[in-house]
């Protein structure tokens, strides 16, 4: 029986080229996107899931309020908090504190060398910490070598992940009892090595320093014992004793530190500590990222919205080509019940002809997806090391993809289908409302165009959003700099940078070079409080700060609205500050800035000298913030280099050169600026490909869609063109009669899908402190595209039938 359902199912597909193939080609283009986004998904869901007591794990984090700047949200933790959270919270199994830090490795070619093979951490997205033994109880890591007590209960010990080792010393076999020299300062021995962590882990530490060694060095590492005091490289982690002890150890969390934040609430500012779950720290973009990246639940849930909203339109696809069919296939069905084919024996023979052309398109799209897969690093960090087609979670979704599609999109076909009355089938005197009803297939078509329109709208605001943040003039000239990180702030690379900038000026293209602990646009956020003017108190918000020589502003192209730069010095005598500070102290006048003296913290008091115009210290994504600019060279780590536009290659191997000679023992690691930069947007980079991408599959989806119908539709009313062609009509008058309805949808759909595009893309926009206004012409334009794209397809089978000979057509049958 089942054979033989199978065979007929074949048979009338086979008959049926045209409908068939739109289908399979449609399912199988929706099944491949919701595939590839299934995966893209299902990866950042699963970061960190391994950990055995992942449910368990938290971070404790700050939240800041002050009713002049609002809200802020840190992952930083005061060094003094960190020692009363590991005392007084009765609801934490373990608690273990680590320091951040990005260290270069030397494997010395001889004891107490400096010189010998480096490694920069940074440089391939690795980090190292500072970490208690407890650490490991917290977290899973497998041990190759070694013990959490045993390696890292003493100063002046390090343990390896397994790659590290590798690098270091070809084999982690080989890594154990080895010395390296960590920054050209610590000598340590390696004391153990763990394995690698799966990709999808937040923790990129490749090499855990004993916590006990920072304290050795706390000013190189910036490690500050002091309640006023916050990096955001210290963190601290807590295992709980059970997961629904969360709200209770928040509790007492929130409890710590309050008297001495207290003189902060003087100036109306709260601080108040809270648990972060570890679920939720790749997701919530508020605090820092534990490792390198991370993303966002709602931006998952719009990925996820596309592939389901692309799957839908392909199964639409199907219930209006079969639906449009059923009048076609009215004699079958009378001949089938006529001869005694049960309604149940006919729903299961639709039913197969459904769930072959899924099985079809299932196979079609998942060998598309494979082949696209290696792509999709493109759009998202999924590594290729990750399984794909052989991940049971992926297969479950294929077969729960394969039965969902097969039920939607065939028990409504098959349902009218077998529905039919036998004595008007055979005579084909069946209504519309009888054959599925033409008002469902326009629906169908319209909510097609509703998604796809919708799609087009957020690509062009995406892609306009994205140009205003190329073009926006962020304050500075980004171009043709070339930065240098990563220059070692130890006493002896200190007493070097002279020798290196003369090195780097003896180059013919170069213009200029500058020394500071931060490129004008960056990541990084030391901030302090601080007082303008003697006798005055602390300003109630703190301020962002930079530590740069003399020749930053000229080499930046800073832009100044009162006064000049620093003179040259190697400790802080002169700042200079920004409009937004002046702006949130209520000074309108920038020349009366430079009649004041500031304070950072309780240091010394220096004359403001000049105010440079407002520039952009992080992505257009945060607002511009106060900002001090001073000179203290010992925070020296980046080195700013103007050159000409030409022959830059060559420029920048010359700039490795000088920097070789200069520093021998340190890696060389370097990057224009505006590259960098561009870093800031690269999940804005994807998203708008992903739009461009999915906007294009959906209306490939609803063309192919109008297709199948304009196909169905000029075979049906073949006799009524041939006497309208009889009677004198043109060509063209025949197309946009039939043309004409199906423009009708495509405008409904418009006016449906604008409102909708405007209020999910405002959404988008408000991730944005500076951001595009959504105008009237991008609906403009993508109306007009869809309308034209609709009426191209529509009007090939249009004239395709208003050419036909008259007579052959008032001959068909």
């Amino acid at each position: 029986m089942l054979q033989t359902q199978f065979l007929l199912a074949l048979r009338t597909l086979r008959k049926n080229r045209v409908y068939a193939a739109i289908n399979i080609f449609g399912l199988a283009v929706g099944v491949a996107a919701c595939l590839l986004l299934f995966r893209l998904v299902h990866y950042e869901l699963s970061f960190d899931t391994f950990h055995r007591n992942y449910d368990r794990i938290v971070r404790v984090v700050s939240y800041n309020f002050n009713p002049s700047a609002g809200e802020s949200f840190g992952a930083g933790m005061p060094l003094p908090a960190t020692d009363v959270l590991q005392t007084t919270v009765p609801q934490f199994a373990a608690f273990a504190r680590i320091h951040q830090t990005w260290p270069t490795i030397t494997v010395p070619d001889a004891p107490g060398s400096m010189l010998g093979k480096k490694f920069s951490t940074d440089e391939d997205h690795e980090m190292g910490i500072f970490v208690e033994p407890s650490f490991f109880k917290i977290f899973d890591f497998q041990w190759l070598a070694g013990d959490a007590e045993s390696a890292l209960g003493q100063p002046n010990s390090v343990v390896m992940r397994e790659s590290m080792a590798k690098k270091c010393f070809g084999s982690w076999q080989a890594a154990v009892g080895k010395t390296v020299v960590m920054d050209n300062l610590l000598t340590l021995v390696v004391r153990g090595v763990v394995a690698d962590l799966p990709p999808n882990s937040d923790l990129p530490f490749h090499v855990m320093i004993a916590y006990e060694t920072v304290k050795s060095y706390p000013d190189f590492y910036n490690y500050h014992p002091g309640w006023g005091s916050t990096s955001s490289n210290d963190m601290a982690f807590a295992l709980l004793n059970s997961a629904d002890q969360f709200a209770a150890a928040e509790a007492v969390v929130g409890t710590v530190g309050q008297k001495e934040y207290g003189t902060n609430g003087k100036r109306g500012n709260t601080r108040v500590h809270h648990l972060q779950r570890l679920a939720d720290a790749h997701f919530d973009d508020r605090f820092e990222s534990i490792g390198i990246t991370q993303t966002s639940k709602s931006r998952l849930a719009v990925l996820s919205a596309i592939g389901l909203l692309i799957l839908i339109m392909a199964c639409f696809n199907f219930i209006n080509l079969a639906t449009a069919q059923a009048a076609g296939r009215a004699r079958e069905v009378g001949v089938r019940k006529t001869l005694g084919s049960s309604r149940g024996q006919l729903i299961r023979q639709f039913m197969s002809e459904t769930t072959i052309i899924v099985l079809t398109s299932v196979a079609l799209g998942s060998g598309l997806a494979a082949l696209l897969a290696s792509q999709l690093k493109r759009i998202s960090d999924v590594p290729d090391s990750v399984p794909f087609l052989t991940d049971p979670m992926v297969l479950g979704f294929l077969g729960l993809t394969t039965l969902v599609v097969s039920v939607v999109s065939g028990a409504y076909p098959a349902l009218v289908l077998a529905s039919f009355n036998p004595v008007r089938a055979l005579k084909n005197d069946l209504s519309a409302r009888a054959i599925g009803g033409v008002s469902l297939r326009k629906a169908l078509v319209v909510l097609q165009f509703v998604i796809a329109q919708a799609l087009i709208v957020g690509t062009i605001v995406v892609i306009n959003q994205m140009e205003f943040i190329r073009k926006k003039d962020l304050g500075f000239q980004p171009a043709l700099v070339y930065d240098v990180f990563g220059i070692s702030s130890d006493s002896s690379s200190l007493a070097r940078l002279e020798t290196f900038k003369r090195k780097l000026l003896e180059i013919p293209a170069i213009e200029m070079v500058s020394f500071a602990s931060d490129v004008p646009s960056s990541g990084n956020n030391w901030s302090s409080n601080f007082a303008l003017g003697r006798g005055g108190e602390d300003s109630p918000t703190n301020t962002e700060l930079k530590f740069v020589d003399a020749d930053y502003f000229k080499t930046y192209g800073l832009r100044f609205v009162a006064g000049h730069g620093m003179a040259p010095s190697d400790t802080m005598r002169e700042a200079v500050v920004n409009q937004t500070m002046l702006r949130k102290l209520g000074i309108s006048n920038p020349e009366e800035a430079l009649t004041k003296e500031i304070r950072l913290g309780s240091g010394k008091w220096m004359p403001v000298v000049g105010v440079v115009e407002d520039f952009h210290a992080h992505s257009v994504h945060k607002t511009i913030e106060s900002l001090l600019i001073t000179t203290r060279k010992e925070y020296f780590s980046t080195a700013g280099i103007k050159i000409r536009p030409e022959k830059m290659d060559v420029t920048v191997a010359s700039i490795q050169k000088a920097f070789e000679a200069t520093f021998p023992e340190q890696v060389f690691t370097g990057k224009f600026l505006d590259e960098s930069i561009a870093e800031f947007y690269k999940d804005e980079q994807r998203f708008s490909a992903m739009c461009k991408g999915f906007a294009g599959l959906a209306i490939l989806i609803s063309c192919l869609g109008l297709f199948g119908l304009a196909t169905h539709m000029a075979r049906q009313r073949t006799k009524e063109i041939g006497v309208r062609k009889v009677l004198g009509a043109s060509v063209s008058s025949i197309t946009g009669l039939l043309a004409r309805d199906f423009i009708k949808l495509v405008v409904i759909a418009i006016v449906i899908a604008s409102p909708l595009g405007w209020w999910a893309m405002q959404k988008w926009l408000e991730d944005f402190e500076y951001r595009i206004d959504i105008q009237w012409w991008m609906f403009v334009l993508a109306g007009s595209a869809a309308i034209l794209v609709a009426f191209l397809t529509v009007s090939f089978q249009s004239i395709k039938a208003a050419l036909v000979n008259p007579v052959k057509s008032l001959k068909s049958e």
